[in-house]
């Protein structure tokens, strides 16, 4: 059975509506709030503020490895805080220039040391339950202590 929550949002004429939020989708928005608190809400590679600490950069949680399973989806050790344009669209996931892609890419990879990328890769082959439930409860855990600290 699929869960559900519900989001208000005003609609054209102003009055609110409810969104439908699946659960994928809730842990998606959880790991993404637990990627930007545990930076600071700064950019990782250039320390551009953001605009929820009064900053004017739209930042974005980037996923190192890239996500084949739920355990590197949903793995806090596997995101890191990017400026949203320069640094991610137009850095990491340059689709004109892969030299570019790949200078961002070896610039994480220092940031956060040839280990722990080794460790991030050798999770892509760990076969994990579709647990979204399991999932939530343990994203929210992890909000609760980063923000606690």
């Amino acid at each position: 059975m699929k869960s559900l929550e519900y989001d208000s949002l005003k609609n054209k004429v102003g009055k609110k509506v409810r969104k439908v939020k699946s659960l994928k989708k809730i842990c998606d928005d959880l790991w993404i709030e637990c990627i930007k608190l545990k930076a600071g809400y700064k950019s990782e590679l250039s320390g551009k503020e953001g605009k929820k600490i009064g900053g004017n950069t739209i930042l974005t949680a980037h996923h190192i490895v890239g996500k084949p399973n739920l355990r590197l989806r949903y793995e806090l050790e596997n995101g890191i805080c990017l400026d949203n344009g320069s640094e991610h669209i137009f850095g990491v996931h340059n689709k004109f220039d892969p030299t570019i892609a790949k200078h961002y890419q070896d610039q994480i990879i220092e940031k956060i040391g040839k280990e722990k990328y080794n460790y991030l890769l050798s999770l892509r082959t760990t076969i994990s339950k579709n647990d979204f439930k399991t999932i939530k409860i343990y994203l929210e855990q992890q909000l609760l202590e980063l923000q606690n600290k």
